[in-house]
């Protein structure tokens, strides 16, 4: 039986290019190998060798050009944003794309029927779709000092997809976005660009936050308008589900300590 090599990496987008790097260093043969995020527990396989895959951002930045420049910069932006994604499988699969994608160039992308493609492009669709919820569902928070503050728990490391939404919205605010799953905060001043830093000592989930007068009165009525509007005879849990999913409430007041409430 043929040996395989399995390059275990980091869950980040640097850490699966430093895989594909050393992939393509040690010559195995790109079918002798398989590319997979790094976990806790897991299974080892018979005739298999696990190669542990340290992050290496000059090793990453090198693959980064190279995708841009022999594949194009749509192609880099593909695979940067599946990266994200919360799927494992998306570590192998952008392997494959770059080893296609440097024999065919730019066409890569229009290749739908491969097995791999056909992996990202769900796991991009899926991306995209929680992107989308979450600038829709994303709740702030007005502080005592006047500044916004809000939480998100996404399954994917999607903040940085979030800047440009709301610093165009709320461009004039002081506001702080937190991931409270990937320990990541964006930061933006009044009239001037996000910031984006990871807080890995900071539990969000924890912090004691104080309200504005304001924000605490509108509390109040915002979950007085949510119970005075329900029709307890119409309620439909299936169809509040579907239209805002359970995911989306941990940080929606007026589902508080109930996560199925009218």
């Amino acid at each position: 039986m043929n040996q395989r090599y399995i390059y275990l990496c980091e869950d980040s987008f640097e850490g699966i290019l430093s895989a594909v790097y050393l992939a393509y260093e040690d010559r195995h043969g790109h079918k002798a190998n398989e590319v997979r995020i790094r976990k806790e527990g897991f299974n080892q396989e018979l005739f298999c060798e696990y190669i542990l895959v340290e992050t290496d951002f000059d090793r990453a930045l090198k693959v980064a050009r190279t995708v841009q420049r022999e594949i194009s910069r749509q192609a880099y932006e593909f695979i940067q944003r599946t990266a994200i994604s919360h799927f494992p499988q998306r570590a192998d699969a952008i392997y494959r794309f770059i080893i296609y994608g440097l024999h065919i160039g730019e066409k890569i992308l229009e290749h739908l029927t491969l097995p791999f493609m056909q992996t990202l492009f769900e796991i991009e669709r899926n991306v995209n779709n929680e992107i989308y919820h979450w600038k829709e569902f994303l709740r702030f928070q007005e502080l005592a000092n006047g500044s916004l503050f809000g939480r998100i728990n996404p399954k994917s490391a999607l903040l940085p997809y979030l800047a440009d939404h709301f610093s165009d919205r709320f461009s004039g605010e002081d506001w702080v976005i937190a991931d409270t799953v990937h320990q990541t905060v964006l930061i933006h001043k009044k009239d001037q660009g996000c910031l984006y830093a990871t807080m890995e000592e900071v539990d969000f989930d924890e912090l004691s936050l104080e309200y504005s007068a304001a924000e605490k009165d509108m509390q109040q009525l915002w979950k007085l308008f949510v119970d005075t509007i329900a029709i307890k005879e119409r309620k439909n849990t299936n169809l509040q589900r579907q239209l805002l999913p359970l995911w989306f409430r941990k940080y929606m007041k007026e589902y508080e300590g109930n996560e199925t409430r009218s």
